[in-house]
């Protein structure tokens, strides 16, 4: 058995719980119990289920189940000893703070400089979560052309998604 406190917050966090979300985590732990997974690295690092550990300390939760795996299983968590009423409260409890938590807009604009989230998010949606109208690292890559480095002889810039640099000593 291991400790909740042996666990590290995800520096990389992009999420932040609202208090309402916070304290709807602590309120559902106290009603049901754990009932969710969470995903660590290798160095107990928190990569999901932030807001979870959070919350199972402030519910006075300290005990941790470790179960390794490599990716290839889904690992469920099977509560058991529910009413109806109780599981119909778990699900819509683990819905509902997912809702009413809110981005870190500088983690995430740092997160979309340092690696691609392409795939989780167009450039539209990302621009509108953290303000910024002009977010660089996320593009609509289909169509795409290839270009001509002369196009870019005003100026030395590397590309932060394949890191090309382009050099107008070179054009």
């Amino acid at each position: 058995m291991s400790f909740i406190s042996e666990l590290k917050s995800d520096h990389k966090n992009a999420r932040r719980r609202t208090d309402q979300s916070s304290e709807l985590i602590k309120e559902s732990l106290q009603r049901y119990g754990a009932a969710r997974s969470i995903v660590i690295d290798e160095e107990n690092r928190i990569l999901a289920g932030n807001g979870t550990i959070e919350g199972a300390k402030a519910a006075g939760i300290k005990n941790l189940r470790i179960i390794e795996t490599d990716g290839d299983e889904i690992i469920a968590v099977k509560r058991t000893g529910l009413t109806e009423d109780q599981k119909v409260g778990l699900a819509l409890a683990d819905n509902r703070t997912a809702d009413l938590s809110e981005w870190d807009q500088e983690m995430l604009h740092q997160l979309s400089q340092e690696h691609d989230i392409t795939a989780w998010f167009e450039q539209d949606d990302l621009a509108k979560i953290i303000g910024d109208s002009d977010v660089s690292s996320i593009e609509d890559t289909e169509g795409a052309k290839e270009l001509d480095p002369s196009a870019f002889s005003e100026f030395d810039h590397t590309c932060p998604r394949c890191g090309f640099e382009f050099d107008s000593k070179d054009s």
